[in-house]
C-alpha cells in the first residue's frame, strides 16, 4: 500500500501484467480450438485465471468437448484444464441408458484388444463407468475409445486398473525408453523412479500435452500397473 491508504504503482502493474497474461492465454485458447477440425467451438466459453483455464459451454458431443480439452491443454503457458463442458445431444443422438448400455456391451465385445469377460460398463444418465482389469495400458485406453466415440455418450469414467501379468526386467530403464522413443518429448528433462510397478515422473516440460504425452508414454512400458507424474509445466 502507498502512504496515502491506496495501491501502489508496482501493484497496479502487476495486477495489469497478469491480465494481459490471462488474456493472451484466453485468446490462444480460442484460436487453438478453431484449429481442431472436429469441434464447433462457437457455443464454449473460456475463463482463465492464473494460468488455470476452465471450459463451460455446451457442445453437441462428447468427443468434441475432448477434442476442446485436448486443445487447452496444448496452448503452452496453460497449467490446468477444468473441463466444465455440457453435452447436449441433438435428439437425433439421444438414446436411453438401457440402449446406450447394450451398445456399450456390443462395442467392448467386437473390440478384437479387449479380454473377453473381463470388463463391466454401466451407463446413468448417458455417462459410462467402465470396470474390470486388463494386462496393458494400451488396452484399457482401447475400451474407452471405443465406448466414448459411440453416439449417445455424454462421458466416460476409466476405472479399468492395469494388472501386468509378469513383472518386467529393469522396469525403470523400459519407461526411460519409452519417453525416448515418443515424438515430441525431451527425455533428459524428465526423470524416472519406480517402485514396484509404479511409475513416478519428475522434471519439466512445456505444456500439459507434453506431459499427457509423457503419462501416456510411461503407461505403454511393460511391467507398468500405475503413473504417478510431478512434471512441472513451464510457462
Amino acid at each position: 500500500m502507498s502512504a496515502g491508504g491506496g495501491m501502489s504503482i508496482e501493484m497496479w502493474l502487476a495486477e495489469d501484467d497478469q491480465v494481459a497474461v490471462q488474456s493472451e492465454l484466453q485468446g490462444k485458447v480460442f484460436e487453438e480450438m478453431t484449429w481442431e477440425p472436429s469441434l464447433d467451438a462457437s457455443e464454449i466459453d473460456v475463463v482463465v485465471e492464473d494460468r488455470a483455464v476452465t471450459l463451460a459451454g455446451s457442445v453437441k458431443s462428447y468427443p468434441e468437448r475432448l477434442a476442446a480439452e485436448r486443445a487447452a491443454r496444448r496452448v503452452r503457458g496453460v497449467r490446468e484444464v477444468r473441463n466444465e463442458i455440457a453435452v447436449e445431444l441433438p435428439e437425433s443422438q439421444q438414446r436411453s441408458d438401457r440402449q446406450l448400455a447394450r451398445t456399450v456391451a456390443w462395442a467392448i465385445e467386437s473390440d478384437a484388444q479387449v479380454p473377453r469377460g473381463r470388463i463391466e460398463a454401466t451407463v446413468t444418465c448417458g455417462w459410462v463407468d467402465l470396470a474390470g482389469d486388463v494386462a496393458r495400458a494400451h488396452e484399457r485406453r482401447s475400451i474407452e475409445d471405443a465406448v466414448q466415440r459411440l453416439v449417445g455418450v455424454k462421458g466416460v469414467n476409466n476405472l479399468i486398473t492395469v494388472k501386468p501379468a509378469l513383472g518386467a526386467e529393469d522396469p525403470r530403464g523400459r519407461v526411460e525408453a519409452a519417453l525416448r522413443r515418443s515424438p515430441g518429448l525431451h527425455g533428459d528433462h524428465i526423470t524416472v523412479e519406480v517402485a514396484g510397478t509404479t511409475a513416478v515422473l519428475h522434471g519439466r516440460v512445456h505444456s500439459l500435452a507434453e506431459r499427457d504425452q509423457a503419462v501416456d508414454a510411461a503407461w505403454g512400458a511393460p511391467g507398468i500397473a500405475a503413473v504417478r507424474e510431478e512434471l512441472e509445466v513451464g510457462r
